[in-house]
C-alpha cells in the first residue's frame, strides 16, 4: 500500500491507517459503509469497544495526509458520506483501476483477432504489479475476499497474454513464463492447455503429453476430477500432431518476413537468437523501449544508424560431464537459469541482452560520455557474471565453479557494431551484427572457462581502473585480473552480492577481533542447505581475510563425502598448506618442510622430531617400521600442532561441509575452544541441518561459540539460480 507524488511516498502510518485506505481504495469512488470497515479491519469479531472512535481518527489522518500530499486539484478526497466513508479518485490515480481499464482493452482486441495488440496493451497492464497486491498488509494477516478476487483476475489476465503471444506464433518467448505458471497454479487447466501447445510448437511433444499427465494426476489426486473435454480433446490432438495446433500460415509467413528485414550476415553473429527463447530454440527479444508508432500487424523496419560505437559481450556457459546423465528438459532448465542470470547482470550495469541461442548470450553495450562508457560497463557485467558463478578455491588458485560441471566463459571486444531492428509480436526487436560481434565470438572460442578476456580496444579504455594480464597466445587479447572501483559512482556486483550477508560477515569478524583481544579461541557454526549461499558466505570471509595476512592465518578444507576420504583429509590439508608443501613434493621435501616450520614453532629440533613423530600420517604413509597409529592420536598431536602454530600469528580454520565428518573429527573440532586455551584461534565451520541431527547439543551451552542459520535472501539472482539447478533426483552438485 503506497500513495506516491512528485515529491515521494507519503507517510500513511500504522497498520489501521493504510488498510482502511486500501479498502477504500479497492472500492474506489463508492461509498463504503462504516460496518463493512468495521469488518474488514477487524475480522472475526475482534473489534474493540472504541473500534468506531479508531476508525475516525485514521479516517482524519488520512484526510490530512492526502489533501497534503498533491496540488488541490490533483490530491485524491476522502469524504464523509453516509452510511459511511468514499475515496474520491481519478482512474488514472490507482494501479488497480489502470490495470482493469487495460484489460478492458487489451481484451477487446482478442475479441477483435488482433492479438498484437493485445498483446501489447495485456503486457503493459500486468506491468503494473509488482508482486502480491497489498503484499504489507497480507502479510500483516490481511485476507478479505476482494483481494483474492484482484488475484484470481490477475491469473485470467495472464492467460489472456498468453493466449495473444500464441496468436502471434511467440511460442518460444513464453514458454519460460508458461513453464513457471503452471507450476504455481498446477489446477489452471486453461494455462496448462498452452504450455502444451507451446511445447509442441517448439517440437517437444512429448513434454506436452508430460504436461496434461501431471495436470490429471494433480486433478484426480486432489479432487477426484477428470481434465474438461477441452484438454482431453488436445491430448488426441498432441498424439496425431492435428495440424490445426500448427501456426497459421499467415502468422507464419509475417515472422519470415520480419527476420528476411534484419539483412544478411555471418551465421556465427546471425545466429544469434534473442532472448525470451528456451534453451536450444532461437526467439526474438523484446527492446527496453519498443516504439508506438512501429506497433502493426505487420513487420515493420524500424530504421536505425547502421553503425555505433558500442562495445559486445559473450557469454559462454559450458556443462560439464557431470551434466551428462541428466534429461535434456533439466539441462534446458540449466541453460535458462544461467541465461537469465546474465541478462539480469547485463541490464544492471545499462546494455540490453540482445540475443541468446543454447549456451551463449549477447550484452549490447552503446557508448556514452563520461567514465562509465560501455566498455567500463561490458567488462564489469562479464566479470559479475563469472563471479556469481565462481567461488575462489585459494588466493593463487583459479576460481572454482559453484556448481561443479559448469564453467563460463567471457569475451568483451570494443569497437563499431550494426545495428538494426524490426517489429515483430507488437515489439521492437533489436539485431546486433557486424564484424565486431564475429571478432567477439572468435575471442570467446579462445576464452578458457573462469575466464573474462577482452581486446585492445576494451582494455586501453578501461586500463585507469580495470588491471589486466597479457594473454600469450595473442598480442592483442589481455584477461581481466582485478576490477576497481565503479567510476560511476555505483556499487559493485561483488559488493551488492557480500552486502547480502554484510550482517553475518560483521558477526564473523566481530568475533575475530574477540578472539585476537583476548587470545581465547571461539568457534563459528554456519548452518545452511544446498543453495542457501553457505558456502560463498565462508569464501567471501576468507577473502577479505587474505588482505590481512600479516596480522592472521587462514587454513581451509572441505570435508569429503563420506567413503570418499581418510578422517585425516582436512586436518592434512590445512597441515600441508601452513608448511607450504604442495602436492609436487617428494615425501622426502614434504618432510623437510614440516621438520622445518614446526623447528620454528617450537625452537628446537629436537621439539619438532618429537611433534613431527605423531603428524607423520598427515604428510605420508608411516613406514612399516613405525607403529601406525590410532587417528585420535594423531588428531591430538595435530591439535597441539594448531596451539602453537596459532602462538606465532592468530590463526583461522575454515571447514565446509562438516556434517560430513567422522565423528572423531567432529568431536575433535568441536572441543578445540577449551582444548586449545589462551589461544588466538578462531575455527569456522560450514554445515548443513545434518549435523544438528547427527550432534544435537551441538556447541550447544557452551562458551565462545556461535551459530549462524542462513536464510533465504530475497531476490538473490545467485540463489534463485542455485535452487532452479537442483534437478530432480538431487544429483547436482552445488556448493
Amino acid at each position: 500500500m503506497e500513495v506516491e507524488t512528485d515529491s515521494g511516498l507519503v507517510a500513511l502510518g500504522g497498520t489501521r491507517q493504510r488498510a482502511a485506505l486500501a479498502f477504500l481504495l479497492l472500492h474506489a469512488n463508492r461509498v463504503v459503509p462504516t460496518s463493512q470497515l468495521l469488518d474488514a479491519l477487524w475480522p472475526t469479531d475482534r473489534a474493540p469497544m472504541t473500534a468506531r472512535k479508531i476508525l475516525q481518527n485514521a479516517v482524519w489522518r488520512l484526510r490530512r495526509a492526502l489533501a497534503h500530499a498533491a496540488d488541490p486539484e490533483d490530491a485524491p478526497e476522502l469524504v464523509t458520506r453516509a452510511p459511511g466513508y468514499m475515496v474520491r479518485v481519478r482512474p488514472d490515480q490507482v494501479d488497480l483501476l489502470v490495470f482493469q481499464q487495460r484489460v478492458v482493452e487489451g481484451r477487446a482486441a482478442l475479441v477483435a483477432d488482433d492479438p498484437l495488440t493485445a498483446s501489447r496493451v495485456l503486457r503493459d497492464a500486468l506491468s503494473l504489479w509488482q508482486g502480491v497486491a497489498l503484499a504489507d498488509l497480507v502479510e500483516d494477516g490481511t485476507a478479505w475476499p476482494q483481494l483474492t478476487a484482484v488475484q484470481e483476475k490477475r491469473l485470467d489476465v495472464m492467460e489472456d497474454r498468453f493466449e495473444a503471444e500464441l496468436a502471434c506464433g511467440g511460442h518460444h518467448a513464453v514458454l519460460r513464463e508458461l513453464e513457471a505458471f503452471v507450476e504455481a497454479e498446477p489446477l489452471r487447466e486453461r494455462a496448462s492447455q498452452q504450455l502444451m501447445i507451446a511445447l509442441y510448437r517448439c517440437g517437444r511433444q512429448a513434454e506436452a503429453l508430460d504436461v496434461y499427465s501431471r495436470v490429471r494426476a494433480a486433478l484426480v489426486g486432489g479432487l477426484g476430477l477428470e481434465p474438461g473435454r477441452q484438454m482431453q480433446l488436445l491430448q488426441q490432438s498432441v498424439l496425431t500432431q492435428d495440424p490445426a495446433l500448427d501456426l497459421p500460415v499467415e502468422v507464419t509467413a509475417r515472422r519470415e518476413h520480419g527476420l528476411a528485414a534484419s539483412g544478411p550476415a555471418r551465421t556465427a553473429s546471425a545466429g544469434l537468437a534473442p532472448e525470451g527463447s528456451g534453451a536450444r530454440e532461437a526467439e526474438e527479444v523484446t527492446a527496453p523501449e519498443p516504439a508506438p508508432a512501429a506497433r502493426t500487424r505487420e513487420a515493420v523496419e524500424v530504421p536505425l544508424n547502421p553503425r555505433q560505437p558500442a562495445t559486445i559481450l559473450m557469454l559462454r556457459f559450458q556443462l560439464g560431464a557431470e551434466f551428462d546423465h541428466l534429461p535434456p528438459k533439466d539441462v534446458d532448465r540449466v541453460l535458462d537459469a544461467v541465461s537469465q542470470l546474465a541478462r539480469e547482470k547485463i541490464e544492471e550495469f545499462g546494455g540490453l541482452a540482445a540475443a541468446s541461442i543454447g549456451s551463449v548470450q549477447l550484452g549490447y553495450f552503446a557508448h556514452s560520455p563520461g567514465p562509465a562508457h560501455g566498455a567500463d560497463r561490458a567488462v564489469r557485467a562479464g566479470t559479475a557474471v563469472r563471479d556469481c558463478l565462481s567461488i575462489p578455491a585459494g588466493p593463487l588458485t583459479p576460481l572454482a565453479p559453484v556448481v561443479r560441471g559448469l564453467d563460463v566463459h567471457a569475451a568483451v571486444t570494443t569497437g563499431e557494431a550494426v545495428v538494426c531492428s524490426w517489429t515483430v509480436a507488437g515489439a521492437v526487436r533489436p539485431w546486433i551484427g557486424g564484424d565486431l560481434v564475429d571478432s567477439c565470438q572468435d575471442m570467446l572460442d579462445q576464452t578458457p572457462g573462469g575466464e573474462v578476456q577482452v581486446c585492445d580496444t576494451t582494455r586501453r579504455l578501461t586500463e585507469p581502473v580495470i588491471t589486466y594480464h597479457h594473454v600469450c597466445a595473442s598480442p592483442s587479447t589481455w584477461q581481466v585480473r582485478t576490477v576497481g572501483g565503479r567510476t560511476d559512482g555505483a556499487v559493485e556486483p561483488c559488493a551488492a552480492q557480500a552486502g547480502e550477508r554484510e550482517c553475518e560477515l560483521d558477526l564473523m569478524r566481530g568475533l575475530l577481533r574477540r578472539t585476537q583481544q583476548r587470545s581465547t579461541p571461539h568457534l563459528i557454526t554456519v548452518l545452511g542447505e544446498s543453495g542457501l549461499g553457505k558456502t560463498r558466505l565462508l569464501m567471501e570471509f576468507r577473502r577479505r581475510l587474505t588482505a590481512e595476512r600479516d596480522t592472521v592465518r587462514v587454513l581451509t578444507g572441505a570435508v569429503p563425502r563420506p567413503g570418499s576420504g581418510s578422517p585425516l583429509s582436512v586436518p592434512a590439508e590445512m597441515f600441508a598448506a601452513y608448511c607450504g608443501i604442495t602436492g609436487r613434493d617428494t615425501e622426502a621435501a614434504a618432510l623437510r618442510k614440516a621438520d622445518a616450520t614446526l623447528t620454528r614453532l617450537t625452537g628446537s629440533e629436537k621439539g619438532a622430531r618429537a611433534m613431527l613423530s605423531p603428524l607423520r600420517p598427515l604428510i605420508a604413509v608411516v613406514p612399516r617400521s613405525h607403529r601406525a597409529l590410532p587417528v585420535h592420536e594423531v588428531l591430538a598431536a595435530w591439535r597441539d600442532f594448531l596451539a602453537k602454530a596459532a602462538l606465532e600469528q592468530p590463526l583461522v580454520l575454515i571447514w565446509d561441509d562438516l556434517h560430513q565428518a567422522d565423528g572423531i573429527v567432529l568431536e575433535t573440532v568441536e572441543q578445540l575452544t577449551h582444548a586449545c586455551a589462551n589461544v588466538p584461534l578462531l575455527n569456522v565451520v560450514g554445515a548443513r541441518a545434518q549435523l544438528l541431527e547427527r550432534r544435537p547439543d551441538w556447541a550447544g551451552g557452551r562458551q565462545h561459540t556461535m551459530t549462524i542459520s542462513l536464510a533465504p535472501v530475497d531476490g538473490d539472482a545467485l540463489d534463485r539460480l542455485l535452487k532452479s539447478l537442483l534437478v530432480p533426483d538431487g544429483s547436482a552438485d552445488v556448493a
